[in-house]
């Protein structure tokens, strides 16, 4: 099966994705190998299964190739993650996958800490702080069906997705 980043306004983006219960399954380390492929071949830094159509709660996220300084870059595999915790606020200018060309900036919580399984469906958890704080954010939105534009106030908004779609008419219009 050939696995495609999914672009807003794809219905799997606006879904709560169900929760992995195959622990012991070949398919889910088939599943995370795939996301991690994908990720690398777009150039992100994590990636929510749903982008590419798979429809669980698996992220996945390498900080490693955008390592700031002072901060030391994390590979993960985080099964049925959940923030418990956040704290503080900072401003973050985020891109998307899924939103090809979209930059905007939106609150993220300064620090989180979040609960998980790995891939073998052992309990982990995981703090993140700024960079790692935001991306772990932004993915875990992508798996409960929150799209990083939904931070934006109303007209902003509307706004933003108007232009986006309007490039991304004449896109498919070149391409034809």
């Amino acid at each position: 099966m050939y696995y495609e980043i999914r672009t807003w306004p794809d219905r799997i983006l606006k879904q709560k994705m169900k929760e992995v219960d195959f622990f012991s399954e070949e398919r889910l380390k088939d599943y995370v190998d795939i996301m991690f492929k994908k990720m690398y071949e777009l150039d992100g830094v994590g990636l929510a299964a749903n982008q590419i159509g798979i429809p669980y709660q698996i992220i996945v996220i390498d900080t490693t190739v955008r390592e700031e300084e002072g901060s030391k870059g994390v590979k993960l595999v985080l099964v049925n993650p959940k923030i418990v915790d956040k704290e503080g606020e900072i401003e973050s200018t985020e891109g998307c996958l899924s939103f090809p060309g979209v930059q905007i900036t939106i609150p993220r919580a300064e620090k989180v800490k979040v609960k998980a399984k790995d891939i073998k469906g052992n309990d982990i958890e995981v703090e993140g702080k700024d960079f790692l704080s935001i991306v772990l954010q932004h993915e875990i939105d992508h798996i409960n069906g929150i799209p990083f534009i939904n931070y934006l106030p109303p007209v902003k908004k509307r706004m933003v997705l108007e232009k986006y779609m309007k490039t991304r008419k004449k896109e498919s219009l070149k391409t034809r």
